[in-house]
């Protein structure tokens, strides 16, 4: 695997970030409605957004949205939109567990090359709006994405690093559904603040969280402004001084296994992209002597647990809470 950090771009690899198991493709998309239930949408059009690569026009309310990233595709769907074109990510048929539910129809899944979305592919589902705020490879897309229909992009310093609020804030502009956008991130952060009362074991606690793609090499989050970083922020938790003193330009970077040391901390969370790979880092004198490791507080994720903690999103977040923090919790009692 190459390191990409494009949390749903299949074969996105940790050279640059994190990335997660892709699933497999779909078929083709059909028409959004603006509101999921064909009711008009509540703010008048039109809307102009405006992030860091340019403005976005959205001149009606769209009917056949592509989105992609899972940050757009689950804010979309909890505004009750339904896309034509969605990007390949972890779970069954290319979706997540948690998007899975409230996704009606057959979109068409587009799987993220080296470089990025096949263009021609996006095209073909003539879409009247882009939503890639979590798109890792936008950057380089956003030029011709942009001549096909109003494309939007990340809001602060650059990809993935956009909160899921964010994301839902401007995904609600662009649909015309900035109130029910502002609604959920009320009723999603009260779910927050009571996990991190629920579970005060977390406070002040250090973590690494990592990604071992292949044999001899780890992938580790190193930047304090990552999503999925900011994420186990909102819990009371901290990234290990010694991960975010590593140098480099990307918000993760690649370590060989002789400085695997700089992983320990009051929670270590390893995940495999290929499970034959954890025996082998276990079985290792260096990883086996960490301090975390002894304690029991070192734990190895499973592919929807990575999945949720690298893209928060509304949806994904109360994942998290119910199926992603009872593990990191014990891990974090277990160094206390």
């Amino acid at each position: 695997m190459s390191f990409s950090i494009r949390a749903s771009a299949a074969g996105a690899a940790l050279v640059v970030g994190l990335a997660l198991l892709s699933g497999c493709g779909g078929d083709d998309g059909e028409a959004a409605s603006p509101s999921g239930s064909g009711a008009p949408a509540e703010a008048a059009f039109p809307v102009t957004l405006t992030h860091k690569l340019g403005t976005a026009e959205v001149k009606a309310a769209p009917q056949r949205v592509v989105a992609l990233s899972d940050a757009d595709l689950d804010a979309l769907l909890v505004l009750g939109v339904q896309p034509v074109g969605i990007a390949e990510s972890a779970g069954e048929g290319g979706v997540t567990a948690w998007a899975k539910p409230l996704l009606t129809g057959s979109p068409t899944v587009l799987t993220a090359g080296d470089s990025g979305f096949d263009v021609e592919k996006i095209a073909a589902l003539a879409p009247d709006l882009i939503l890639a705020g979590g798109d890792y490879y936008i950057d380089d897309e956003y030029a011709k994405l942009s001549k096909l229909a109003p494309t939007t992009a990340y809001e602060t310093t650059g990809a993935f690093e956009d909160p899921w609020q964010t994301t839902l804030k401007q995904v609600g502009q662009a649909v015309g559904q900035s109130a029910k956008a502002e609604q959920v991130i009320t009723e999603v952060e009260g779910k927050v603040a009571k996990a991190k009362t629920d579970n005060p074991d977390l406070a002040g606690k250090e973590f690494t969280l990592s990604q071992m793609w292949e044999a001899g090499s780890i992938g580790v989050l190193r930047s304090d402004k990552d999503a999925g970083v900011k994420m186990l922020n909102d819990f009371g938790m901290k990234l290990a001084p010694g991960v975010a003193a590593l140098k480099g330009d990307d918000f993760a970077v690649q370590l060989s296994l002789e400085k695997v040391g700089v992983l320990d901390a009051d929670t270590t969370l390893i995940y495999y992209a290929d499970k034959s790979l954890q025996p082998a880092l276990e079985g290792n004198t260096l990883f086996k002597n960490l301090a975390s490791v002894k304690r029991g507080s070192y734990k190895a994720l499973a592919d929807a647990q990575f999945s949720a903690l690298r893209t928060p999103t509304p949806l994904s977040v109360q994942y998290i809470i119910t199926d992603v923090l009872p593990t990191i919790s014990e891990a974090a009692k277990a160094g206390s």
